[in-house]
């Protein structure tokens, strides 16, 4: 596309036009709001439909159980094997059915660390996954393992007391303590769009759904309306960048799989980090609330980008529009609009900020 003298002249002049002003600063939320937000992580057994339990308070990560005719489905496993054990106790309390299979939402070691203490001894039962998500368990065990591991204890509070550490905005506590063990198990049924199966006379559906991470998938059991949405939905601003440290995380596919789900019109909705959610229509405006913030986020992003702002100036203007910004399920207690801008900047144009001193500074 060619130019003409005029019309660039007249875009280098709408660039540098001043500047668009930040939007006026959302209420900061308080640690007042923070206490408030532990109630979404009292330990719990949750029956979220009939034969659906949903275990909550054991760690950061919820572990669901799924009952069917003779044996049930167990959706995410903990972080070790001490937080599993205690929820596979539990589930004992509400179902004797032995577990006929295992469901991995997703590659993080949260969801992944506990999955010998729900199958009884001696049994094999498979492990269903996506089928990059035993890739990228090795990537972060051989490769990114210690830097990783310094960083998360460190975000996740690591070593604060109770009266220090009120929750960590998806779950109450990590569950790691000096001499705590993971036992994971490798995924034996893979696949890379969908999968479709029945276990134990539960008919269920695997759909890649990526998000939170590229292997994400929800679990969807169509005769009930029952959605397992995995980590692409909690209560809490979503984390599009996490501040451990992650690769890109696409906004654009994490919105898409939102609107896979919402079109699904889910009357169940049993996540992986906090409460489940019932009601047809809550759960739709829900769903529709957060992926209009992923959207919001990313557009606005990219439109500052293209005006020549630069990360810490596009950070310092995104702003949710007010209705979003009171949804309770975008709380700025986990993700924040302007880390996620900043991996937006880095995602789409990289470190460099196009300002030719900062090339070889002195």
């Amino acid at each position: 596309m060619k130019l003409g003298m005029a019309a660039a002249v007249a875009l280098l002049s709408l660039t540098a036009c001043g500047k668009p002003k930040p939007a006026p600063a959302p209420p900061v939320a308080t640690p007042a709001d923070l206490q408030a937000h532990s109630n979404e992580f009292r330990r719990a057994v949750i029956e979220a439909a009939p034969g659906v339990w949903v275990a909550v308070g054991f760690g950061i990560a919820n572990s669901i159980l799924i009952e069917g005719e003779d044996g049930a489905i167990v959706v995410d496993t903990m972080e070790s094997v001490e937080s599993a054990k205690a929820v596979a106790a539990e589930f004992a309390k509400v179902s004797d059915k032995p577990v006929k299979a295992i469901v991995y939402t997703h590659s993080h070691p949260d969801h992944i660390g506990g999955a010998s203490a729900f199958i009884p001894a001696g049994a094999t039962v498979p492990i269903y996954a996506q089928e990059d998500v035993a890739r990228n368990m090795d990537k972060i065990s051989s490769e990114l393992q210690p830097i990783i591991t310094q960083r998360s204890l460190r975000m996740y509070g690591w070593g604060l007391s109770p009266d220090e550490l009120l929750n960590v905005g998806i779950g109450g506590a990590l569950d790691l303590h000096e001499g705590s063990t993971v036992n994971i198990l490798r995924p034996t049924k893979t696949f890379r769009d969908t999968l479709d199966d029945t276990v134990a006379g539960i008919h269920f559906q695997l759909v890649h759904a990526p998000g939170e991470t590229e292997d994400q998938i929800f679990v969807w059991l169509p005769e009930r309306k029952i959605l397992l949405p995995g980590d692409n939905l909690y209560h809490a601003f979503p984390n599009l960048y996490t501040i451990r440290g992650t690769g890109f995380r696409d906004p654009k596919k994490w919105a898409a799989s939102l609107d896979r789900m919402r079109a699904l019109r889910p009357a169940v909705l049993v996540p992986s980090h906090t409460r489940p959610l019932s009601g047809e229509q809550a759960i739709y405006d829900t769903l529709t609330d957060y992926r209009d913030a992923i959207r919001y986020v990313h557009d606005q992003s990219i439109r500052l980008m293209n005006i020549g702002l630069l990360p810490d100036e596009i950070a310092e203007r995104i702003r949710l529009p007010a209705h979003l910004a009171a949804s309770p399920f975008l709380q700025e207690f986990y993700g924040k609009p302007g880390w996620s801008a900043k991996s937006l900047y880095g995602g789409n144009l990289g470190w460099f900020d196009g300002r030719p001193e900062q090339l070889h500074p002195l």
